[in-house]
């Protein structure tokens, strides 16, 4: 008997679901075994962030690449291919022997969960109607940080019993198996399985896209929104999931799974955040600015008491409602793409929303290098099994860094937009 629709709707949702899932362990995991990787590979507190960065990096260059290859070859493929690199590239890294081999593993990560995010989007935009589209993207954001939860004490515990080499290798048979699964159960479109198309495509606004992407750039509202990106997400992206453990275990003594422990708050603000953005989108309706606008504030303020007031060494008691509090106000990031869609052309949303969503990416990047940078630059001599070990005043100088980026989000907010344009007025311009 044949099934319902609504069985295979769901179906590939959870599918591509799970995928997000692991892209997000992944960009978060390398914090865990930072240590590990320290010692194993002798690294420097600088090729440490340059191994989170090139995730980053290659993240954000994939976007508009991504986008392209969507729509030419569709969600199916695009998602299989990225869970099926990411598996190759946990194995490189989990197999690493030298920094070099971890940049690979690392690149080859960067490149699969690079596609995930937007291809499950997009696989939503053909099977879902839009009013289900905003429901499944909130209960997306809601599963997808679970993959972040898994990459911090859940990691922690299974790098104690297999190590932290096995434990990649266990994920990436699990990218694997999703990848098959992909290949297997996830169509394209309804009509890929006899249905009919629920949503109808509108034909394109034919333009030049050099002239767009000008057009784009020249628009404040592109990098006001890109700044706050850089500074919400990149701050707390680049603490969780990379010098955030190796901050608590080097200063409050912690054990790798307690400090994890701590983390993970971060991670369930992300949760608990994600889900009161609707909400948020209503308070704020008529100033969409206002609720990052306070989130950066906020964050600034935590940033200050924790390096300023508590001199890098707040109460323990206290760091889980910190850290909650971070990434809770982290998640007002997402009224930033809201605010694309307000103030940019509809012709021009999708390089407008690929560029500002870079902004996190490029954020995460270089920061993580600059605390390497400047916890080595500020190195003491410090030797701990082997590896170098950096103390509080080290850190408490590089993590001034994310108290700066805090205030940059601040006063990004309050940008102005461009005077904004029909769509005949900037297609008539570009043409």
């Amino acid at each position: 008997m044949k099934k319902s629709y609504e069985f295979y709707k769901w179906r590939i949702w959870l599918i591509l679901a799970a995928a997000f899932v692991m892209a997000l362990f992944h960009r978060m995991a390398s914090g865990v075994v930072a240590e590990e990787l320290t010692k194993e590979l002798s690294l420097s507190a600088s090729q440490l962030g340059n191994i989170a960065s090139i995730t980053y990096y290659t993240y954000a260059f994939m976007q508009i690449p991504a986008g392209m290859l969507l729509d030419s070859i569709g969600p199916r493929k695009v998602s299989a291919l990225g869970m099926l690199f990411t598996a190759l590239g946990s194995v490189v890294f989990g197999a690493a022997t030298n920094v070099y081999l971890a940049y690979l593993g690392r690149f080859l990560v960067g490149l699969g969960t690079s596609v995930i995010f937007i291809s499950v989007l997009k696989a939503q935009s053909n099977w879902f109607t839009l009013k289900e589209f905003s429901k499944a993207s909130g209960r997306l954001s809601f599963i997808g940080n679970l993959g972040g939860v898994l990459a911090t004490f859940p990691l922690a515990a299974l790098v104690l019993k297999v190590g932290w080499r096995g434990s990649f290798y266990i994920m990436s048979l699990i990218c694997f198996i999703i990848s098959v699964f992909i290949w297997k159960y996830v169509k394209d479109t309804p009509a890929d399985l006899g249905f009919e198309d629920i949503n109808k495509v509108k034909t394109p606004v034919k333009v030049n896209i050099k002239e767009a992407f000008i057009i784009v750039t020249k628009n404040s509202v592109t990098w006001r929104n890109f700044l706050l990106l850089f500074a919400l997400v990149g701050c707390t992206t680049t603490f969780t999931g990379l010098w955030g453990v190796t901050y608590l275990t080097s200063v409050y003594e912690l054990t790798k799974a307690s400090a994890a422990f701590y983390i993970s708050f971060v991670i369930y603000g992300f949760v608990v955040g994600s889900l009161f953005i609707g909400r948020a989108s209503h308070i704020f309706k008529n100033n969409l600015m206002m609720y990052p606008r306070i989130a950066a504030s906020i964050i600034t303020i935590i940033w200050f008491y924790i390096l300023i007031i508590a001199q890098g060494q707040p109460p323990l008691n206290v760091l889980p409602v910190l850290f909650f509090l971070m990434g809770a106000l982290a998640m007002s990031h997402i009224l930033c793409f809201t605010d694309i869609k307000e103030n940019i052309s509809e012709s021009y949303n999708g390089i407008a929303t690929s560029i500002v969503n870079s902004g996190e990416f490029i954020g995460s990047s270089i920061i993580s290098i600059f605390i390497g940078v400047i916890l080595d630059t500020k190195w003491q001599g410090t030797m701990i099994n082997g590896s170098k070990a950096y103390g509080i005043a080290e850190y408490k100088l590089a993590f001034l860094l994310f108290l700066a980026i805090s205030v940059i989000g601040v006063f990004a907010s309050f940008i102005k937009p461009t005077e904004v344009c029909t769509n005949e007025e900037l297609v008539e311009e570009v043409l």
